[in-house]
């Protein structure tokens, strides 16, 4: 297969969440946490979570992949992108069987994915200002409303850890192809950063958090 690497750039405009789960919260701790590199202890974007969202916009508001039981999470082409998922493995296992009952060539459907996204981490500058605490994550204390009464609800006081807005992530992108099929993929992809940047990353998106803007430029 034949790759293109892109680098990419996440600029964070809105405080961004994307947790790590606590198992245990210490009175006067926090309840959720970002996720943090377990050597460098820096907040970073999984490749995972960016994948996951671009692949969920794709699949529920871009025109062209949504819609019957052919688009949307069974898209031939979303599949192909970002990997195989059990909706569509069913859909074609079901399809090949009535083939085989009808002594048809069945359809070879498993292929390599397309898409790799890699873990994003700090830029150099912003890396640099949080090692030496220029620049830290922020916590934002919420709280859960009693309809009846108007007041804060009991033990509704929870306290999320952000990272905040203007700091900028750095990592790479990697478009794999087969033949002239490059160009396909890459109008995927660019539909779907162009639905990130119009959505939200991470967790609380209605709540203001996780505006982001992402860019991409080819590795020469």
């Amino acid at each position: 297969m034949k790759k293109q690497k892109f680098k990419v750039t996440l600029k964070i405009l809105t405080g961004l969440h994307i947790g790590q789960g606590n198992d245990k919260v210490q009175i006067g701790g926090v309840d959720s946490a970002v996720i943090k590199d377990p050597i460098t202890n820096l907040p970073y974007i999984p490749g995972s979570s960016l994948k996951g969202k671009i692949r969920c916009l794709l699949e529920t508001e871009a025109d062209d992949y949504k819609g019957n039981d052919s688009n949307g999470e069974r898209n031939a082409l979303l599949n192909k992108c970002f990997g195989i998922n059990n909706s569509f493995k069913k859909l074609k296992d079901e399809q090949n069987k009535e083939k085989r009952k009808n002594n048809q060539p069945e359809e070879e459907y498993e292929t390599p994915t397309r898409l790799i996204f890699r873990d994003l981490f700090l830029s150099k500058p912003d890396e640099e200002n949080f090692k030496s605490g220029n620049i830290n994550t922020e916590f934002k204390t919420e709280i859960v409303i009693n309809r009846n009464k108007g007041t804060a609800e009991d033990g509704g006081l929870r306290t999320i850890e952000r990272v905040p807005p203007s700091i900028t992530f750095d990592g790479e992108l990697i478009l794999r192809y087969i033949d002239n099929e490059e160009t396909e993929i890459k109008k995927v992809l660019d539909k779907g950063i162009e639905l990130l940047n119009n959505d939200y990353l991470g967790g609380s998106g209605s709540r203001g958090y996780g505006a982001i803007e992402m860019k991409i430029e080819e590795k020469k």
